[in-house]
């Protein structure tokens, strides 16, 4: 006869869905909840920890660049500006081998098929040749050098130059607070041009162009320097942006001259007007005399 009482293995095995069913004790739900919190809190404060330290290592390999490969890649670069200059320079002189450097670059210039504007500067040019049509790069270069150019900085200097006013970049966002538009340029180089005289050029094709509203107006005459200092005039340029272009253009490049014109200038009319003060005060006191 079977005992009823004793259970066999089998049947002190329990299924799924009795497992799934029974009650978890409350105390056991509790400790469980708690180790997940403290692993979780481990996990997040190990991976801040993780992080801080990878861009810990991240700066210090920027440090490391900063102060050897990138210092010595700006050397190298202040030293081939610096030759930039130099070759503009170069071609700036009024002397044969001058003139076969400007020859030299206009063909490396056509050979290559680089475009320029009329107006690009010749350092802008020389730029371009070296460090190919990046136009940010060029465009940060030239103004640097012409900067430096403009300041009257000499050729040994412009590494120097270039450091000291905290880099290519710093030179290119700065902008003197004095800065003058084009057309405040062109007014400045008008008053000076016409305070001054180089000679009379007439002929009959000049006078046929002439119109009698632009009788007193600055033009633009177009002409070649010959060896003897003479120019052969071939056209004349009426409109108002070529007359403005050149005169912001003559401005910019005799900025001292303008601005001892608008000195004496300014000392002459301060003159006229304490002369008038004089004069002024010595007729009020004969008349009240």
């Amino acid at each position: 006869m079977q005992n009823t009482d004793s259970l066999s293995p089998a049947s002190m095995t329990a299924t799924p869905e009795a497992l799934a069913t029974s009650p978890v004790p409350v105390a056991s739900a509790a400790s469980a909840t708690a180790v997940v919190q403290h692993d979780t809190a481990t996990g997040s404060t190990q991976a801040m920890v993780n992080v801080r330290r990878h861009f810990e290592l991240l700066v210090a390999e920027r440090q490391a660049w900063q102060d050897n490969a990138y210092r010595a890649s700006n050397e190298q670069l202040y030293a081939l500006l610096q030759k930039c200059y130099a070759t503009y320079k170069a071609m700036s002189m009024d002397s044969e081998e001058a003139k076969a450097l400007r020859s030299a670059l206009t063909d490396y210039i056509n050979l290559n098929g680089l475009k320029f504007n009329a107006g690009t500067h010749t350092i802008v040019k020389i730029v371009k040749c070296v460090f190919g049509a990046d136009r940010r790069r060029v465009s940060a270069y030239g103004i640097v050098l012409r900067r430096a150019l403009s300041e009257k900085v000499s050729i040994l200097d412009i590494p120097t130059y270039i450091r000291d006013n905290g880099g290519v970049e710093e030179i290119r966002l700065a902008k003197s607070p004095n800065a003058m538009t084009a057309r405040q340029k062109a007014e400045a180089g008008a008053q000076t041009v016409h305070a001054h005289s180089m000679g009379v050029f007439a002929s009959t094709e000049l006078a046929a162009r002439l119109d009698a509203g632009n009788i007193g107006k600055a033009v633009v005459l177009v002409g070649t320097w010959q060896a003897d200092g003479s120019v052969i005039v071939r056209t004349v340029v009426q409109s108002d942006t070529a007359v403005n272009t050149a005169l912001a253009s003559y401005y910019s490049a005799n900025k001292d001259a303008v601005r001892q014109q608008a000195q004496q200038q300014q000392a002459a009319n301060d003159e006229q007007l304490r002369q008038e003060a004089i004069n002024a005060a010595t007729a009020t006191a004969v008349v009240n005399g």
